[in-house]
Formats: C-alpha cells, structure tokens, sequence
C-alpha cells in the first residue's frame, strides 16, 4: 500500500468520470465536474466512495441550469453502472458559497477542490473563492471547528490509546491531519509540514491495508487484524505494528495540540492595525523567556553553557500551562550540555516542579517526547514508551498512564511529607512494565539506578524504589483481605517500616487508581485502603499493641473480590 496505489485508483476513477462526462456531451465552458474531500485530495481507499459535484455558473439562464441538473443525472448512471460509490450533487457556484457558509463540513470540503472534467476556469474560480472565504472568515469559524473536534474527541477517543483504534475519527487520525491542513490554509498558524505529511501518509497506507484485509470500506483496527496488517506494512510483528500505528497517532495529536494552541493564542491576541508585530521577549527565568504565548530561549542564550536550560524551560512551561516551543527543546536536545552524573542539585529540583505542575505536564511532555528530549533526561523511558496495557481497567497506554499519575499525583501533594519522593515514585511506579516477571519487581532496581543517576541521597533512592516495589500492596491487600485482621496488617508492615513511607503509599495507591480509570478508585475502595492504613500506621508506630477493631468496623468483602485479584 503506497501513496502511488492511491494514485492509481484516483486516476482510474478520474478516467470513469472524464468518459461519463464527455458520452453525455459535457459542455467546456460554465460547468465543471470537480472532486471534493478524499478523491479531491487524490486519497481514495480501496473501498471509497467518488465525492463529486457538478457545478455550473450563476450567469447561466434558467433553462441552462436546469439543462445542468438533467446533464448531472446523465452523468451518474454510468458511474454508478460501472460500479462506482458516488456521494454526488448539482451546484451553482453561489449555491456553493451558500452551502459552505450555512455548514462548517461542507468548507472543510471545498478546500480540497480537484478539477476532473468541463471548465477549468470555473472550477479555478471556486476554489479560489472558497480558500478566499475560508482566511476572511477564521477567527470567527474556528472556534466552531474547534468545538467540534473536541467532541469528536471526546465521542471516538485517542488513536494511541484506543483498544479498537478508528484510524479516521479518533484524536491523532486522519480527520485530525485534514483539520491541520485546514489551519494552516488559514494563514493563522503553521504547522511542520514536513511531519505532519509523513505521519499522514503513513496513517494513510496503514488504512489502505486495513480495508484490504477486512474487504470493506473500515477504518477500525480490530485485535485480530494486527498480526496481517504488520505482514503487510512489513512490521516484524502484531506489538511493532501497533507501536507504529499508535505513535503515528501520538505524533499527529501532538502537533494538533500544538496548532490548537498557537490558533488560539493568534484568535485571542487583539489584531493591530498596523499590521503584525515582532514578537516580544520576556524574561521569566534564567535564560528562559516567553513569546507569543511559548517558552522559548532568551535572546543571546547559549545552549552550551548551561545544562539547566532544558529542565527550566519544561518547568516554566507546565507551571503556566505553556507552549514548550518544539523548535526550542530540539535545538537544547542538539546543542545542550549533558547534566552530568549525577545531577546537579537544581536539576532534580526542576524535575520535581515539573513533574508537580498538573495538567500542564502533559503538553510539555508531549514535546519533550517528539523532539527527542525524553531520551536524554529518562533514557529508561523508552522501555514504556507505547506499551499497552495487559489490564482492561486502564484506559491509557503505559506510559501515558504514568504522565496521568503524576497529574493525580501532585492534586494531592500536599497530603505528602516528601513531594520530591512522591512525585518520583509517581514517575517510575510502572517503569518495570514490559518484561518478563513482575513489573514491580523489575522496576524496583530501575528506579534505584534511575534515583542515583539524578543525584539522590541513598535514604531517599530507597524510599522511592520501595514505593516502585509495593505501589500495588495497600490495593490488592486491601481488595483481597479483611483489612482488620492482623494477619492482613502484618502483610503491609513487613514491607513499609515507616509510617511515612505508609502515607506516601497511601497518595500513590489513589493517583494510581485515579490514573488508570474512574471507576478504578471508589469510595467503597478508598474507605477499605484508609482502614488498612489506620491500621498499619498503629502498627507501627505501637508494634506492642495487639489489634483489636471495633466490631462496627468489620467490612464485609464480596466473594468475588475475596476471590479475584485486583492489578493497578
């Protein structure tokens, strides 16, 4: 599957309508037969359908037109005979205009307008009048646009994380990378073409294929469609084929994220009548400034002189719920100084304020991902970078469940007596995912090498690699057991000896919980998890003193859970 197969079908195609049009005498002058949306952008799948219009000119009497609407349904029945899929109409250019306006679909549409029979000059005029219409009228129709991709969003899901991935609707799909090209025929905002073409025409073969397995027009990818499809992309197996296909949708949601955010900034910002302005700089931290609503690198900043540069510029960003300007983590990645081993004192305190910053780690981390960053600061990233998950209660891929912990996380940080460890912990809890045994065994020398790398004390580096190690002890015991029973203590106390390493535990258990799915940390879950805390903290801090719960205080566990086991 290529973009050269696609160009075949879209030439055969082109060639069915030029015969339909030329048998039914076709006039050359005021009306044209054009390609709209996928065959207008000469993308035809195997099983798409022709999105055709005829058009004709307002200048054209009555009888004309009406001569239009019959030639329209001449057109028709030999495509249709030769078993072609139209989605068709007859238009007048004003009609066009009209349509366009009245739906913020249909302008999508036109803007990929392809000549394929009669007038070309008409069709030259439509297009020009549409890309026309579409820059006059941006900053007050995309904020329309935006809503309705977000509910798109919200109504399919995201491309990286999705069981089922629709490679089309969902977030980082194929409708995304149109509604970017649409952005950027705004004038407004830009978006690097370059990556955004890639990853689109990649996306665009993987659906070649996926229709060609399933024989009908789909454009989900079901489970046992993996292993096919990676013998078709020439992927060595059904896991590198979904780590391909999800991180394509991961690259194009990032840089819609991205679009969205600079076209929101350009709509926001009041326009001159003096025309653009050069962008200001201001200063907000030691070689770190802002700019057009970016973090960027202050004038006359040298990457090379300070290897603080890339952990300041990612916190300053997340904390204000700021652009990290990609072009600016890519040029620290190329020309930044190493952070040396171990880290510096202030690189471990950055880490932490940005790791702490709540929902504006997510973006940042984004960039820091796709520009290559990541892999310099968490070489050991990369072992769960895409990772599904093996249970069905999480609703995010590996590592993006981890980035939602620390979000959960530092919403609750000031229950924390050490945020420096939860929020460490926080990061590295599922950094033992993807191997061979128990992923909280694995990750436990893991985050130990990780901790000393960045330059913390050996008291802490055990704290956090304890809390990798038992992240999952208060929920499964708690779930599983009779939290009052001694016995049932006696599991979490020989393992945490500190009640403040317990209460740590404690806030990590529920940004864990938090993280994986909403139903995954209920009131019925939390009360069960604080009474096995009560409990342990008692007893350890009075090991002398036998247990002895109230008998009100006895919770009866479902068979079920008493049976089950639960996997956070």
């Amino acid at each position: 599957m290529s973009a050269t197969d696609r160009a075949v079908r879209t030439a055969e195609a082109d060639e069915l309508c030029v015969a339909a049009y030329t048998r039914c005498a076709g006039p050359d002058v005021g009306t044209a037969l054009i390609a709209v949306g996928g065959y207008g952008r000469s993308e035809l799948a195997p099983y798409s359908d022709l999105d055709v219009v005829l058009v004709h000119d307002d200048a054209l009497d009555g009888a004309a037109a009406e001569a239009a609407r019959l030639l329209g349904e001449q057109v028709w029945y030999p495509l249709w005979d030769a078993g072609a899929k139209l989605d068709h109409a007859v238009r007048s250019l004003s009609q066009m205009a009209a349509a366009a306006e009245d739906d913020l679909r249909v302008a999508l549409g036109l803007l990929d307008i392809r000549h394929v029979a009669g007038d070309p000059n008409l069709t030259l005029r439509l297009r020009t009048q549409m890309l026309a219409h579409w820059r006059r009228d941006a900053r007050s129709r995309l904020p329309e646009l935006r809503e309705l991709v977000r509910q798109r969003h919200q109504l399919v899901g995201e491309l990286a994380h999705l069981s089922i991935p629709d490679i089309k609707e969902a977030e980082g799909g194929l409708r995304d990378a149109v509604v970017l090209r649409a952005l950027v025929a705004t004038w407004l905002v830009d978006v690097p073409h370059a990556d955004l073409e890639r990853s689109r025409q990649e996306l665009l073969d993987v659906r070649d294929a996926v229709q060609h397995l399933a024989g009908r027009a789909t454009d989900r990818i079901g489970p046992e469609l993996w292993g096919e499809l990676a013998q078709r992309l020439g992927h060595p197996d059904a896991l590198a084929a979904q780590f391909r296909v999800r991180g394509l949708g991961r690259r194009i949601t990032h840089l819609s994220r991205l679009a969205w955010r600079r076209t929101r900034h350009v709509i926001d910002r009041p326009t001159s009548a003096t025309g653009p302005r050069r962008p200001e700089l201001r200063n907000v931290a030691p070689g770190i400034a802002i700019s057009s609503g970016e973090v960027v690198l202050d004038a006359g900043t040298s990457p090379s002189l300070d290897p603080l540069l890339l952990l300041r510029a990612a916190a300053e960003a997340a904390e204000r719920d700021l652009v990290l300007a990609p072009t600016t983590a890519a040029r620290l990645v190329r020309e930044g100084m190493p952070l040396g081993d171990p880290w510096p004192v202030e690189a471990r305190e950055l880490l932490v304020r940005l790791l702490a910053a709540g929902r504006g780690l997510l973006p940042v981390w984004e960039t820091l991902e796709e520009t290559g960053a990541l892999d310099q600061l968490l070489p050991e990233w990369e072992r769960i970078r895409l990772l599904p998950h093996a249970s069905a209660i999480h609703r995010f891929t590996v590592d993006r469940h981890v980035v939602e912990t620390c979000i959960e996380a530092a919403a609750l940080i000031r229950h924390a007596s050490r945020p420096d460890v939860l929020m460490l912990a926080a990061l590295l809890h599922d950094i033992g995912k993807g191997g061979a045994t128990s992923h909280s065994v694995e990750g436990e020398p893991i985050a130990r090498t990780i901790t000393t790398r960045m330059g913390f004390d050996p008291a802490t580096v055990e704290e956090i690699a304890t809390l990798v190690r038992w992240h999952l002890l208060l929920s499964e015991t708690a779930s599983t057991r009779d939290p009052d029973e001694p016995a049932t203590v006696g599991l979490v106390t020989q393992h945490i000896a500190s009640v403040e390493t317990l209460m740590l535990l404690r806030t990590l258990t529920e940004a864990d919980a938090r993280a994986a799915s909403p139903q995954a940390w209920t009131t019925w879950r939390a009360g069960l998890v604080d009474q096995l805390v009560r409990h342990a903290a008692r007893a350890i801090e009075r090991p002398d003193l036998p247990l002895t719960p109230r008998p009100e205080a006895k919770v009866e566990l479902p068979r079920e859970l008493r049976r089950g086991k639960a996997n956070l």
